[in-house]
């Protein structure tokens, strides 16, 4: 001990030698504990696709206690980083370069499965549910029990998506309940998570921190959600975020085109939380007007073949749409079909909304099937070559049992491709705001003049 504390007090090299050993000992030592307090303390564990490849993965996880944010998959270990949120230590790591084909992740003792882009020429299958909406354990164990039923009806679904509304007010104690619920199916396999309004509207940076997502350059954007987008199989899937600022960002609106118009998959599909096409509690708002006159040009632009969504509590599907107005007949089967086929899959939740009989024309027109089933749902895609087909699924939770209830098959021969001759359209959010303005404005006076004033206000006074 003497030759110790001689040391220390030696010749300032072999102090600054000393001083390294230690902080080396205490660094190592620290991830120890970090690693430890990993494995025994991991919560809200969730996987997803964290780039537009579909082969980079997203971890994200949750701890009381600073820690190292390691994850092992297939036994291999990665590293990320932490930052404090709301109390707790919010864990993102992510992982790139996996080959096809199923893997498994660790976290802490929390394990899970999940697959990546298997590459073109690949058939495979999906799970949409739409709003969870909760705000107690009853409320996201009946969600949960949806969700399960889907994964039970399609086993071999790549991975699942919630149309937004993970919960109700966006607190910790609700997504504690969403991820304590839901652990055994988002265990199944990777999410594909939607910010619907009750998870970003005066709630910011709560989603952001439920997920590990490539997040867009969009400093304006990013606090109230997150849009991106990934490949899987001979699909492109775009995710968007409504609730980036109404009628949505420029700078959104032109990432959406770009992002469509660069890609050479034969299928292209857009997820969204609010309704385009219902007559469900908030479809008359003025927020969703204006929402329709901007987005459903850009489907038109960008070549969208399915459109799918949350938000309003009900069950639509619609005709195939362009401009507005159908260019396809009431049907369950449709070859090359003009315009994209707009669907709210129901909702995962106990909340159901009644169909307002004063809908939009261009609403009431567009529809093919349009209901309150009265029940939870649940849906699944598959693609298969040129073909896609969509089942949607009633659940009864006294039975336990599903049943479907509703289909379409999408059926292409030709099929677009990437746009040579497309110059990306600028996507900050400085460059984009005289577009931004100019759009509001535009969209603003359609909504009040040729929406209000024309079409609903007669409705709701007998016109």
């Amino acid at each position: 001990m003497r030759k110790f504390f001689a040391f220390v007090r030696g010749p300032r090299k072999a102090r600054r030698l000393f001083g390294v050993l230690l902080s080396l000992t205490l660094l190592l030592g620290c991830f120890g504990m970090g690693t430890q307090a990993a494995a025994t303390d991991p919560t809200r564990v969730v996987c997803t696709y964290a780039g537009e490849d579909g082969k980079t993965m997203g971890f994200h996880w949750y701890t009381g206690a600073a820690c190292a944010s390691t994850v092992l998959v297939d036994g291999a270990p990665y590293t990320g980083a932490s930052v404090k949120f709301q109390g707790s230590y919010a864990h993102r790591a992510v992982v790139e370069g996996l080959a096809s084909g199923p893997h498994v992740y660790d976290i802490g003792g929390v394990t899970g499965t999940f697959h990546v882009n298997p590459g073109t020429g690949n058939n495979f299958e999906f799970i949409v549910t739409g709003d969870v909406q909760a705000s107690d354990k009853a409320g996201f164990d009946y969600s949960a029990a949806v969700h399960a039923q889907a994964w039970a009806e399609i086993p071999g679904a790549a991975f699942s998506v919630i149309l937004g509304d993970h919960t109700n007010s966006s607190n910790n104690a609700q997504w504690d309940g969403f991820f304590a619920s839901f652990a055994p199916v988002l265990a199944k396999g990777a999410l594909v998570p939607i910010a619907g309004n009750h998870d970003g509207n005066f709630k910011w940076n709560w989603f952001r921190n439920m997920f590990t997502l490539k997040e867009p350059n969009n400093l304006f954007s990013n606090p109230t959600g997150v849009y991106y987008s990934f490949d899987y199989g001979d699909a492109h899937i775009a995710v968007l975020n409504t609730n980036d600022m109404y009628p949505m960002s420029a700078a959104q609106q032109n990432w959406l085109v770009n992002d469509m118009k660069r890609s050479a998959a034969n299928w292209k599909i857009v997820l969204m939380h609010r309704a385009p096409y219902s007559a469900g509690n908030d479809a008359n708002l003025p927020d969703n007007l204006i929402m329709r006159r901007t987005l459903l040009p850009l489907f038109d632009k960008a070549g969208v073949d399915l459109v799918m969504y949350g938000h309003d509590h009900q069950y639509v599907r619609t005709r195939p749409m362009r401009g507005d107005k159908p260019v396809g007949e009431i049907a369950a089967a449709y070859t090359d079909p003009a315009g994209a086929v707009y669907i709210l899959p129901g909702a995962a939740a106990t909340k159901l909304y009644d169909m307002h009989s004063n809908m939009l024309p261009a609403v009431r027109d567009a529809m093919a099937v349009h209901k309150q089933t009265g029940m939870p749902m649940f849906a699944g895609i598959s693609i298969a070559g040129n073909t896609l087909t969509y089942m949607a699924y009633t659940y009864d939770p006294a039975t336990g049992l599903s049943a479907n209830y509703d289909h379409v098959v999408i059926t292409k021969t030709r099929f677009a491709g990437a746009d040579p001759n497309f110059k990306p359209l600028p996507t900050d959010f400085l460059s984009t705001l005289p577009q931004q303005m100019l759009c509001f404005l535009r969209v603003l006076f359609g909504a009040l003049f040729g929406d209000y004033l024309f079409r609903l206000l007669p409705g709701m006074f007998g016109g």
